[in-house]
């Protein structure tokens, strides 16, 4: 099985490192007869990387970078946001993954404010790789995971292969050994289904790794098989030069160092092609472990050394990466703010080109304005003169009868003033008299009262009962509201919403303290009072105390000042 393996190798190799020439020449002559710096340009240089994304990830970023620089220049965001993918890409297959995971997270805002979601979909994918290079294993799984979601809405199903096969990868790493394998087939079934060539082979090469670290080898040489031959096929250079690093470990897991080392050697040759100095640097360091078990020491210390240079120099690789980037982002940003300064200069004399314009014309209209304005002010002045002297006569008779108007309504008010105090005096006398007949009567039926009560000592008691039925009848006509409700009419003529407002105020205030409190308007005194209200002057008195607590008066304020001044203060006076 060895020799079948390494002869199916050999015969492979011839093919290895041949890309799809026709396709970048078409696209190369198309760029070439292309040399205007516009968007259709920009579209060439992201299609000539994307076609060298699996040949020469290098070479796809010089493209995407030269790419970026245009559409920036341009305002172009559907460029920008490819290229940046593409460098995102490009980085992850060259190890630079600080570079691309910056370059991925440009490409995933541009694609959001384009609403664009399939290709934020992809941006995610490819940043989950990135993330799970760097070990972050639980935001590689959000991603990728996001981003299956999104391919099988938009029945994206190739996309959903090669996300699902990243994400198996994941498990791996993570020990998850089943949920990888299971993860695998699905890809492996799907792009079946799909007659999805590089879903296949990718599937293949993973489940080499898988049955690598379950320690099954001769299944894993059998799945780096497959995909090898798909690979070579298709010229998928780094995924040929992946599975044959792996399968040169997996010679190595079987103890056999001489296909090992042959396999490893073909291996780094396919490194070099693609440039990748991670996958060189990996090679090395198991070609020094394939020497230490061969017993080779020389050509273990000659393997270590080797590895060393291609460490550093990856490490030098990356610091003078980000020099470039950063002294290219340099010049991008000053000529960006020269072309800035430029577009400021040009608008500025269009302003001022336009300001000259509207100054001549506005000095024209300015002049002819003046000229028409004089020739009416000039053809009106005599017309305006009269027409003021006619106003101003007018206005001075206006005036006077304005004058004589209000002279007339000054008397009118004055004689409406008098006519209503007149009123009010009459009714004040009116109410006064009514008041005074009131007493009168109330005093009259209190000497009834008294007579009848000396007439009761008689003996005769047909007499007592006939004074008796008197009495009460005095008692009756003493007290009957029909006298309270003529009173409180005449009151309310003259002192108009007294009663209202004042319960209004003290909302618990009775309807005898209301009488007391027109009472004490009219200045009654105590007998007086009592007469009105049928009780005792103790009563009055009693009943003028409480009114005192209920009016929340001092022992100094005088009760009927307070409501004379209540009333002005309720009638707003």
């Amino acid at each position: 099985m060895k020799i079948a393996f390494l002869l199916v190798l050999w015969m492979l190799l011839p093919s290895m490192g041949m890309a799809d020439i026709g396709n970048i020449d078409s696209l190369k002559h198309e760029l070439k007869m292309h040399p205007g710096l516009d968007s259709v340009r920009v579209d060439i240089l992201n299609e000539l990387s994307y076609v060298y994304w699996i040949i020469d990830p290098v070479e796809a970023e010089n493209y995407s970078r030269e790419a970026l620089q245009l559409a920036i220049s341009l305002n172009y965001n559907k460029g920008m946001a490819f290229a940046n993918r593409s460098i995102g890409v490009s980085g992850w297959a060259q190890g630079n993954y600080e570079q691309g995971l910056n370059a991925l997270m440009k490409a995933l805002v541009l694609y959001q404010n384009m609403r664009d979601t399939l290709n934020i979909a992809n941006v995610m994918m490819n940043t989950g790789l990135i993330y799970s290079e760097q070990v972050s294993y639980e935001e590689a799984l959000a991603y990728y995971e996001e981003a299956l979601k999104t391919f099988n809405l938009l029945n994206k199903q190739e996309r959903a292969v090669n996300t699902l096969n990243h994400m198996g990868k994941l498990f791996q790493k993570q020990k998850k050994l089943t949920r990888a394998f299971d993860t695998y087939n699905m890809a492996l079934n799907l792009s079946d289904k799909l007659n999805y060539s590089y879903g296949k082979a990718t599937s293949y090469s993973n489940l080499a790794s898988y049955f690598k670290d379950s320690n099954e080898l001769d299944s894993a040489l059998s799945y780096s098989h497959k995909a090898l031959v798909i690979q070579s096929r298709d010229n998928d250079l780094n995924g040929k030069a992946f599975s044959i690093y792996t399968m040169g470990i997996i010679y190595f897991l079987k103890a056999d160092y001489e296909s090992a080392e042959k396999v490893l050697k073909i291996a780094l040759e396919e490194a070099e092609n693609i440039s990748s100095k991670k996958l060189k640097r990996d090679i090395y360091l198991k070609l020094k472990e394939v020497a230490v078990r061969q017993g080779d020491l020389g050509k273990a210390i000659t393997y270590f050394e080797q590895y060393s240079e291609a460490k550093d120099s990856l490490l030098n690789a990356e610091k003078l990466r980000e020099f470039v980037r950063l002294e290219n982002q340099f010049e991008l940003e000053k000529s960006a703010q020269q072309m800035e300064m430029k577009e400021k200069e040009l608008e500025i004399l269009q302003q001022e080109a336009q300001l000259s314009r509207l100054w001549r014309q506005t000095l024209i209209i300015g002049i002819l304005a003046v000229l028409i304005i004089s020739y009416f002010i000039y053809s009106r002045q005599r017309m305006n003169i009269r027409r003021k002297s006619e106003l101003l006569l007018k206005n001075k008779q206006i005036y006077e009868t304005k004058e004589t108007l209000a002279a007339v309504e000054l008397e009118n008010a004055r004689l409406k003033e008098k006519e209503l105090n007149q009123k009010i005096e009459f009714k004040n006398k009116e109410l006064t008299s009514y008041t005074l007949n009131f007493v009168r009567k109330n005093e009259l039926m209190e000497e009834i009262k008294s007579s009848i009560k000396e007439l009761k000592k008689s003996k005769d008691s047909e007499t007592v009962k006939k004074l008796n039925s008197l009495n009460r009848l005095v008692a009756n006509s003493m007290h009957i509201d029909k006298d309270w409700l003529d009173f409180k009419r005449q009151f309310e003529e003259v002192h108009t919403d007294f009663f209202s407002q004042l319960k209004s105020n003290y909302p618990d205030i009775t309807n005898n303290e209301l009488k007391l409190c027109a009472l004490l308007k009219l200045n009654m005194n105590l007998k007086e009072a009592a007469n009105i209200m049928g009780i005792s002057p103790e009563s009055v008195k009693t009943a003028r105390y409480r009114l005192r607590k209920k009016l929340h008066l001092s022992k100094e304020e005088n009760l009927v000042e307070y409501i004379i001044k209540l009333e002005r203060e309720l009638i707003g006076e």
